[in-house]
Parts: C-alpha cells; sequence; structure tokens
C-alpha cells in the first residue's frame, strides 16, 4: 500500500483508538464507499454532457448533492463522529433524489426511469442499513416504497404504455417494491448479526484482557511469594549455616582443650602405665565424640546440597589399608578378625575424591565390627565389574561380616536418618544413626548406590559399585615421608582469645622448639604487629571479638601497599587460620581474606608441625 494511503489509515484508525475493531472498520469502509462517491460524480457530469439527456439541471443538481453529502460523510468520519456521518450521507443522497421524482413535472421514459429509480434505491437502501442508525434505515426505506408508490401511479398508471411494456411497468412496482422489502429484511438480518457477533467478540476480548490482568497480578502476586519464600529460604539457609558454625565453634573450641591436652600428655614418656590407660580413654573419647559432631555437619551439609566432591588422583590400595590399620586396634581387642582384598583386574590408580571414600570404608567397617561378636570376621573385598553402560570401569566395594544381621523390615530404613535397628541397639552399640544415611549419600554423589544384603543371626554384606577413572601412576602425586618431629626454631605471632587454646598452643609450640607472641583479639594483633618484631608467621583464630581474624587478615594485607617497609613485610608473612567451625564455607571464607593455611580445631600437634614445616620450607 502507497505510503500516503498508510499515512491516511493511520491518522482515520487515529480518530477512533477508544472504539472498537468493528467501528474503526466501518469507518474505513465509509471514508473508502463516501471517496467513490466523489469519484463517480465527474464521470456522471460528463456522460450527461455528452448524452444531454433530458432535465439536465435536475441531474447536475443530484450530482451535486451528491458531493455536497459525501464531503459532510468525509468530514465527519475524519472527526471521529461516525453515526453523523452514516445517517447523514444517507439521508443527503436520498432525500433530494426522491423530492426530484416526486416534484418532477413529467417523465419523457417512465420505464427507463423506474428502473433506474429502482437501482438507485437498492444502492441507498444498502447504504443505510449498512452505515446508518436502525432509524434512519427506515425511514430511507418508507421513502423509497412512497416514491416507488407516487411514481407508479403518476407516471406508470397515467402513461398509455403498449402490452409488453405495461407488464413490465406493473411488475417494475409489484416486484420491485417486494425485492426492496425482502433486502431490507436481510440486510437488518445481516447487520444485526454482524453486530451481535462483533459485541460477543468485544465482550469476549474484554473478558480475556480481564482474564490476563488477572492472570499478571496472580503470577506477579506468585511471583513476590516465591521472592519472599526465597529470601526466607536463603535466610534460613544462612541462619542454618551460621547456627552450625557457630556451634561448631562452640563444641570444638572446648573439645580442642581436651584433645589437644590428651595428645601433648600421651607424648610424655614419665607417664605410668595406669595413667596412660587414662590418657588413652580420654583421647579416644575425644575422637569419638569429633566424629559424632563431624557426621552432624556433614549430613546437614548434605541436605543443604551444600556438600562437594574434590576429585583427584590417588592409588586405590592405601585407602584400604589405612581403612584396615584404623580400625585394626578396634578389631583385635574385640577379637575379630578384619581384612580386605583387591582383585587382580582392579586399576591400581584412579581418579576420585579419596577422602569421601574413605570416610564410607570406615563407616561400614566401622559398623561391621561394631555389630560383631568375638570371634567373627570382617571382610573388605574390591572387584571390577564388567560390562554395562558406563564409559568407564565400575568398581564394586563390599563390606562382609559375621555379626548379628538385620531382618527385611530393618534393612528397609536402614539407611533413613537416625535409624537403626531398634532402641536397644543404640543403647548397647551407641551411635547416632546417622552413619549410613551419609554414606548412602555420598555413594550416591560418587556415582553409585548403596545396598544391603543380610539375615539375622547370619551377618549383612554392605557393597555398592562407583565409576572409578583408571589414570597412570605417574599422574599420582607421590607421597613424601612425614616430616620428623623436630625442632623448628620459628618465631610466631598467635591471635586467639580463649585462654585455655592460648595455654595450649603455647604448650604445642614448645614441644616444635617454637616461642610465640600473643594478642587477645584481632585489634590487639593489628596494634603488636605494626610495632613488633617481624614474626616468620602468624597463627589467626577467626572468632575472636572487636576485630575478627578475618577482618585483621584482610587488613594486615592491605600493609602491602603502604610507605612503612615494617608493615609491608607484615603484610607478606603467611597466616595460618586457626577456627573451630571446620566448614567448607569457613575455608574459602579464609582464603578469600587473603589466609595461607587452615588449621581445624581441635588442633593437633602433628598437624600443627605440619603447617608449620611448610613454613620453614618457604623460608629456606
Amino acid at each position: 500500500m502507497p505510503p500516503p494511503f498508510v499515512a491516511l489509515l493511520a491518522r482515520l484508525d487515529a480518530a477512533y483508538g477508544g472504539a472498537s475493531h468493528f467501528a474503526r472498520l466501518k469507518a474505513r469502509l465509509l471514508a473508502a464507499f463516501a471517496v467513490l462517491m466523489l469519484l463517480w460524480v465527474p464521470f456522471n457530469a460528463l456522460k450527461i454532457a455528452w448524452l444531454q439527456p433530458p432535465y439536465m439541471a435536475w441531474r447536475l443538481g443530484f450530482n451535486l448533492m451528491v458531493v455536497v453529502a459525501a464531503s459532510l460523510a468525509l468530514r465527519w468520519v475524519w472527526r471521529g463522529r461516525l453515526a453523523w456521518a452514516g445517517n447523514g450521507l444517507a439521508i443527503a443522497v436520498i432525500v433530494p433524489t426522491h423530492l426530484l421524482v416526486l416534484f418532477a413535472p413529467e417523465f419523457l421514459q417512465p420505464v427507463s426511469t423506474g428502473i433506474q429509480l429502482l437501482m438507485i434505491d437498492m444502492i441507498f437502501l444498502l447504504l443505510a442499513i449498512t452505515f446508518a442508525s436502525r432509524a434512519v434505515a427506515v425511514a430511507v426505506l418508507a421513502v423509497v416504497v412512497v416514491t416507488m408508490v407516487s411514481f407508479h401511479g403518476r407516471a406508470l398508471a397515467a402513461d398509455p404504455l403498449p402490452g409488453t411494456l405495461r407488464a413490465a411497468a406493473d411488475t417494475l412496482v409489484r416486484e420491485g417494491s417486494l425485492a426492496l422489502l425482502f433486502m431490507f429484511c436481510l440486510g437488518i438480518t445481516l447487520a444485526w448479526m454482524i453486530e451481535a457477533a462483533n459485541r460477543r467478540s468485544e465482550q469476549a476480548l474484554v473478558e480475556t484482557r480481564a482474564t490476563n490482568e488477572n492472570l499478571g497480578r496472580l503470577v506477579e502476586e506468585r511471583t513476590r511469594a516465591l521472592a519472599v519464600a526465597t529470601d526466607q529460604a536463603q535466610a534460613s539457609a544462612r541462619s542454618k549455616g551460621e547456627f552450625l558454625a557457630n556451634m561448631s565453634h562452640e563444641i570444638r573450641t572446648p573439645l580442642n582443650g581436651i584433645i589437644a591436652s590428651a595428645d601433648l600428655i600421651r607424648r610424655r614418656r614419665d607417664l605410668p602405665p595406669d595413667a596412660g590407660e587414662q590418657v588413652r580413654v580420654i583421647a579416644e573419647s575425644g575422637d569419638l565424640l569429633l566424629r559424632l559432631i563431624d557426621d552432624i555437619l556433614d549430613w546437614s551439609k548434605i541436605e543443604a546440597g551444600q556438600l562437594r566432591l574434590e576429585h583427584r588422583a590417588f592409588e586405590l590400595a592405601p585407602v584400604l589399608a589405612d581403612t584396615v590399620s584404623l580400625l585394626g586396634p578396634r578389631a583385635s581387642a574385640a577379637g575379630i578378625a578384619l581384612n580386605y582384598s583387591i582383585a587382580a583386574d582392579v586399576p591400581t590408580h584412579v581418579r576420585a575424591d579419596s577422602h569421601r571414600l574413605r570416610q564410607i570404608l570406615l563407616n561400614l567397617a566401622g559398623n561391621a565390627v561394631k555389630f560383631t561378636p568375638a570371634g567373627g570376621s570382617v571382610a573388605i573385598t574390591v572387584t571390577c565389574e564388567a560390562g554395562g553402560e558406563r564409559p568407564v570401569p565400575s568398581v564394586r566395594f563390599a563390606v562382609t561380616d559375621t555379626g548379628i544381621g538385620m531382618d527385611a523390615a530393618t534393612q528397609a530404613r536402614i539407611f533413613e536418618r537416625f535409624t537403626q535397628a531398634d532402641s536397644s541397639t543404640t543403647r548397647r552399640y551407641g551411635g547416632t544413626g546417622l552413619g549410613l544415611a551419609i554414606s548412602a549419600n555420598l555413594v550416591r554423589l560418587l556415582g553409585g548406590r548403596l545396598e544391603v544384603e543380610s539375615a539375622v543371626g547370619r551377618g549383612s554384606v554392605f557393597s555398592f559399585a562407583v565409576p572409578l577413572p583408571e589414570v597412570a601412576p605417574q599422574a599420582v602425586p607421590a607421597a613424601g615421608p612425614a616430616p620428623a618431629a623436630t625442632q623448628l626454631g620459628l618465631s610466631l605471632f598467635v591471635a586467639e582469645d580463649n585462654a585455655v587454646n592460648r595455654s595450649l598452643i603455647a604448650a604445642q609450640l614448645r614441644q616444635l622448639g617454637c616461642t610465640c607472641v600473643f594478642a587477645h583479639d584481632g585489634a590487639e594483633a593489628l596494634e603488636k604487629l605494626a610495632e613488633g618484631p617481624l614474626p616468620d608467621a602468624i597463627l589467626m583464630d577467626c572468632h575472636m571479638p572487636r576485630i575478627d581474624g578475618w577482618e585483621a587478615a584482610r587488613r594486615l594485607r592491605r600493609w602491602a601497599d603502604e610507605a612503612d617497609a615494617h608493615r609491608r613485610a607484615v603484610a607478606a608473612l603467611p597466616i595460618i587460620a586457626l577456627t573451630a567451625a571446620a566448614l567448607a564455607d569457613e575455608r574459602q571464607r579464609c582464603r578469600d581474606a587473603g589466609m595461607n593455611d587452615f588449621l581445624a580445631k581441635p588442633l593437633r600437634l602433628a598437624d600443627l608441625e605440619r603447617a608449620l614445616a611448610g613454613v620453614t620450607r618457604a623460608a629456606v
């Protein structure tokens, strides 16, 4: 469509912006019809001038009325007055035309005039039905009928016409009038049907808009509710994480005093045998309590979806050997045979999370030792599963015991949290009932499924198969010999707010041949480090009053940009975090604060020695 017409249509639609689509379409059609009438007039005037028919003045007057009516209709349409335009056009063309017919003095060719009048009436009647109101359309029909009857009486009936023309004239009046009447009824019916359909369509459109608005409001409300629920869930998760971190810190802090003190005392060579046994009980009880705390923390991380695996290359046999070595004394004391075997076709070096795999095996084998009576046996077997759809080898681990076994009902719920066979089992054997639930989830994260086969009085078999990609032996980093317990001779700065922990750390550092200076919080640490002698490394507790360890570490690292040479040297010192909240987020937070290493409480002498030996090697 040419651009001018597009602009005109856009202007016309703008005049009916608040109207329905049917009204806009009707306005377009009426404007087009008025333009056609204006274009028709010049051609009709030329025809009249060429043919020179009688009553030329009357004919030219009719054409002038058509021009006026069409022009007024266009003017009203452009101004948004659709009803005025339709009614005015119908009245302006029908009334003058029929007035000419009613008051014409004579008709030279009455039959021809009657035919022309019938054709004009049909056109103008359709015009009135389509664009005018119902009242105007009925009035136009009345004018047409009166004019037809009058014309018949004045022109056709009074004129002596031959037989054929007389029959034609009579037929014209009778059948023409009936045809106009039927056409009017049909047109009114069609117009009513179109308007009814338009009203229903508009009503449906209004309902659809209302539905869409309601839906939009519902979506908005649900979105807001979901956002609120998400914020609440995130706040709950943060609160839970903070609670776990605080609980871990609060429980591990006194536990650090128990385990570290027992560790120090056991290293003394002047202990009598009975005292040594008592210290061993204290140490083992502390380790048991620490394992229970770790189980609760692991389960909390599993529930929150925050447990992440750390895949790395390792040798499989030492994992089995470490498991048997750790459980060996307990099994030997209980009179239980504990052994392991690895099939020849199992890869020797694989890639997976060795820590979590060891945790699963320790849990399963530890349970097997716990629930097996004296004289029984526990065996850990490792085999390679052939075939399957997995692209990497699937290795099956099975822990078989000759213990008390379980019935079918117990097997169905054994992997649920806080579940044991019955309350008597808890009283007799201890434990939280979290171990198998944690193991089942860890196996799932590794890509397998933990299964059990058992019978009461005949023992149990816990097994799982996980994909373990084989790696070349040279890809496994060689484990160096453990550093000898030697005098490190380091000068250390320790920021620790707990008096018991300060006493224990001082005793541990003395055994390692180290000297230390203490600060009770982060603010005091910053003051002393800014002025005191330069240490070899900093041990920084994270949870302290006034300024915590993370903020203190960040401020120390910012000293690297200062002009003072002493502060720049302090900023380059290694910082080792000390915290009782041993969570993955805690470790990441320490790294983000600029700390180099992380030591979890309870602080064992071997772990402290390892961390400080690294400082020694870095300083050499």
